[in-house]
């Protein structure tokens, strides 16, 4: 029988995988091998950079998986050939707008370069790497092993291509200000997690990625069935042919989807492919 929707789009934490963010909630990789058997188009699309991805997304690993939508949209990579499909970065002229906006606002910030490496201004990397930072672990391991700290302007890696922005700790009472004055230095400020905000191009977003895959495989985003749980996976639940949130999802990515399913860490997503996609 022929499935609804011709490709399949996770999100990754909070929505493939359960609470540790290594490792695959259950049953949710054997759905999706299930889906690419009968004629899907399996696409993984989160906001982690290519060295960052959980141990089963390894080259050579799931061979039914073949794009990954990058850094919320901002780069697409074709595991089968090795090549990098979609690049969008932040326009080079915004990186001192955004530092702006970090300054004046006091909050941290994170460039990421289109290899993964994440520069960070010196205080705020010393500021994040406090065991009583409002940064999960995970984040934490992240910056330990891959931040390299800067003193001067962000500008100077617009060579390297910035393709997002973090801002990992933005206090409630600064986050409508936040968000506005990055909205007027004309990058895109998305909610990934509670108080967390993540920055891309406007030319980039989930939306924008998974629309140009599925472009190149011949259809549209109404052929799409997307699971998200955060603010950065809103536009392309809206937008896509069904778009589901995870019970532990955001208020504003339940908002922006047609269906919400149970939590990531109860088995969610596996349970949203058996019932809306496998049948």
């Amino acid at each position: 029988m022929e499935l609804p929707y011709r490709m399949l789009v996770l999100d990754l934490d909070g929505t493939a995988l359960g609470r540790d963010p290594a490792q695959f909630a259950p049953g949710v990789l054997a759905a999706c091998e299930a889906a690419a058997a009968r004629g899907a188009e399996v696409v993984f699309a989160t906001g982690r950079p290519r060295t960052h991805l959980p141990p089963d997304v390894r080259p050579g690993a799931l061979p039914w998986l073949r794009y990954l939508v990058l850094n919320d949209g901002a780069q697409v990579w074709d595991r089968q050939t090795g090549e990098g499909l979609w690049l969008q970065q932040v326009p080079p002229d915004a990186l001192d707008r955004v530092a702006a906006v970090s300054g004046r606002c006091r909050v941290p910030v994170e460039y990421i370069d289109a290899a993964g490496v994440y520069h960070v201004p010196e205080q705020a990397l010393e500021s994040l790497l406090q065991a009583d930072a409002p940064v999960s672990a995970f984040h934490r391991n992240i910056l330990r092993t891959s931040a390299r700290p800067f003193a001067g302007s962000p500008a100077q890696f617009a060579p390297e291509h910035i393709v997002k922005i973090n801002m990992p700790c933005v206090p409630a009472d600064r986050w409508d200000a936040v968000c506005t004055a990055l909205e007027a230095a004309g990058v895109l400020p998305m909610e990934c997690c509670a108080g967390a905000l993540e920055i891309t191009s406007p030319k980039a977003g989930k939306r924008e990625a998974v629309r140009f895959v599925a472009q190149r495989l011949g259809f549209g985003l109404d052929a799409v069935m997307a699971l998200g749980d955060s603010g950065n996976d809103a536009a392309l639940l809206q937008a896509a042919g069904l778009g589901v949130a995870m019970g532990n999802a955001s208020e504003t990515a339940k908002q922006a989807a047609d269906a919400v399913t149970a939590p990531n860490y109860e088995g969610g997503a596996a349970a949203a492919i058996h019932r809306w996609l496998l049948g």
